[in-house]
């Protein structure tokens, strides 16, 4: 082949090359634009369908950009609110996905974000308030997501007073929360419906201030997994026929630094007939001698049930990586009260599930 005949060759495939990129370009763009045009009029139908019923949503329309490799939602002063009095909102919300995994959705709220949760018969509304909420999600058949993790700054919980004020009740530094779900549900009570993980950093409450052991938990942290078929509706009725069912929550691993004293074990939560948990557990603890001394001083316990204990819990210990004393005890949670060994910590607070 003479030169000439060779550069021509090598011309045209350069030509074919560059068409045929030209056309992939061409035919992704399309179908990136119609992807994304059906993104937005399914999310303007929800919209409209929702205040069809009674919902106020701002803002009443969005667009869906990120071409080439994402489809996004950037919307700002985002306010839902529903009749039943469930309601949403964000300074900033941004939702992504990317066009290779349709399902999964990256989330991140800022410049301040809150969820209220509707009042029920025995007790007011919930509001959680934070600065930041950012992490991914997905799904697969419905809306209960099969995978999901989710951070959060600064949160705070409230309900409202009489006056029609909120005051904080509870404040945390850092929420981190993972879940995952099986794509299909349990047949038996001990299949796993729901499996969760979530810590707790910097925990404030107006029910710890007069806490012997501090007014603030440094850190709290469990890995739960909900057994058994999950209740149909989140309400009394739909968690005790759960409950009836044998449904427990088994918690793998659970964490606790509450001033001198560090607990880690795990154990099985139930609900008693008042629809209170109850628990039985195995906790690894050290710092406990601080802990005893502090809850008898403020009179939280005797001081001779205090001596017994330490005495008690001195024998069975053994010294840590760190040198200080730790020992295996029970601890269990009944009628409300939480108890290590022989020694209550307190009063946990009550569970009002509608």
């Amino acid at each position: 082949m003479s030169p000439r005949k060779s550069r021509k060759t090598q011309i045209r495939k350069k030509n074919i090359v560059a068409i045929s990129a030209g056309l992939v370009i061409v035919a992704y763009s399309g179908w990136w634009w119609l992807t994304a045009h059906a993104f937005a009029s399914r999310i303007d139908r929800w919209i409209e369908r929702e205040q069809a019923g009674g919902a106020k949503i701002a803002p009443a329309t969005v667009s869906v950009g990120g071409y080439p490799f994402a489809f996004s939602v950037k919307v700002t002063n985002v306010d839902l609110v529903w009749p039943g009095g469930f309601a949403f909102t964000s300074q900033s919300l941004k939702v992504r996905t990317r066009p290779w995994s349709l399902k999964a959705f990256k989330v991140n709220a800022t410049g301040g974000f809150g969820f209220t949760l509707p009042p029920g018969t025995n007790r007011p509304a919930l509001t959680f308030a934070g600065e930041t909420l950012r992490g991914h999600t997905s799904f697969y058949d419905s809306a209960i997501p099969v995978s999901m993790d989710l951070t959060a700054d600064t949160v705070s919980t409230s309900q409202p007073g009489q006056d029609g004020q909120t005051s904080p009740e509870m404040t945390i530094a850092t929420v981190d929360l993972l879940g995952s779900r099986p794509k299909t549900l349990p047949a038996t009570d001990t299949e796993v419906a729901y499996d969760l993980s979530l810590k707790l950093t910097d925990v404030s409450a107006q029910l710890l201030e007069s806490n012997p052991l501090g007014a603030t938990i440094q850190q709290t942290s469990l890995h739960g997994q909900l057994l058994g078929i999950p209740p149909v509706t989140w309400d009394s009725a739909g968690i005790k026929a759960w409950r009836d069912a044998g449904g427990t929550l088994n918690l793998p691993e659970l964490g606790l630094q509450w001033g001198q004293l560090s607990v880690s074990g795990n154990g099985t939560l139930a609900l008693d007939n008042d629809m209170q948990p109850e628990g039985a557990f195995t906790a690894h603890l050290s710092g406990f001698e601080q802990a005893l001394d502090s809850l008898a001083a403020a009179g939280w316990i005797k001081m001779s049930a205090a001596s017994i204990a330490k005495i008690a819990l001195g024998i069975a210990s053994h010294p840590g990586t760190d040198g200080k004393p730790t020992v295996d005890t029970p601890l269990t949670i009944q009628n409300r009260h939480i108890s290590v060994g022989p020694a209550k910590l307190g009063l946990i607070p009550e569970l009002k599930l509608d």
